[in-house]
């Protein structure tokens, strides 16, 4: 009998052992790796789509224009005039530039544009350059520093005025000659005659001076518009020299 027990005993054990290696084995497989797992390469990590994506610049991408690529605008550079022909009035001089003064009139500061103190008509600096929309402002004296305006008054509506900058030149013709009473005359007065010199929207060329000869009693004011622009100055030497 006591035979018979030990012998169930070991059966018994045999048949645990058996049922339960399926699990022991399973178990094993993940927390140790066979021979083939150690062998095998290290899968490659994954790799972000980011890494192959095109980056995109300026130039690639529609609508938008690289800044890298773009030419800047130059800046205009003003076109000064140095010099006014008038062949009506057998006029050859330089232009300079000049700028005003502040003076005491009736109590109250004002601007007084200077003269050239020579024969030379003065371009007041604040006023438009040559080809450009706005009011192109020369001054000049009638009896001292050379006279240069002394015969302006003989001016009449159609006479051309060619003024120079360089080798270029730009033609006016005559519009207006205004004969406006100055000395003497309240500040008003003044002022309002003073807007001949003002800015203009249109292209114009203005000179100003005294009149008559040898007073300071009227203000002779010549208004003329452009007709002709950037003509070689050489259609123009036959006239005069330079």
């Amino acid at each position: 009998m006591a035979q018979a027990f030990t012998w169930g005993g070991v059966l018994l054990l045999l048949t645990g052992a058996f049922l339960l290696y399926p699990y022991a084995g399973s178990r094993l497989a993940v927390s140790s790796p066979t021979p083939t797992d150690v062998s095998r390469p290290a899968s490659p990590a994954p790799t972000s789509t980011l890494a192959h994506t095109p980056t995109l610049t300026p130039t690639s991408t529609p609508g938008l224009i690289s800044t890298a690529a773009r030419t800047p605008t130059p800046t205009p550079v003003p076109v000064i005039p140095d010099r006014i022909v008038i062949l009506a009035i057998d006029l050859d001089a330089p232009v300079v530039p000049v700028t005003w003064t502040m003076i005491e009139v009736d109590g109250q500061e004002q601007p007084v544009w200077n003269l050239p103190e020579m024969r030379a008509a003065g371009w007041h600096e604040t006023s438009a350059p040559l080809g450009v929309p706005g009011n192109t402002v020369l001054n000049g004296h009638n009896t001292t520093n050379g006279e240069v305006f002394r015969d302006l008054y003989r001016l009449e509506t159609g006479d051309e005025i060619v003024v120079y900058s360089g080798e270029t030149t730009y033609v006016y013709t005559v519009t207006e000659v205004l004969i406006l009473p100055e000395a003497g005359q309240p500040l008003e007065v003044r002022i309002e005659n003073a807007r001949h010199i003002q800015p203009t929207e249109d292209e114009r060329l203005t000179l100003v001076t005294c009149h008559p000869y040898g007073s300071l009693r009227n203000r002779l004011i010549v208004v003329a518009h452009p007709v002709e622009r950037s003509t070689p100055a050489a259609d123009y030497c036959d006239y005069c020299e330079r």
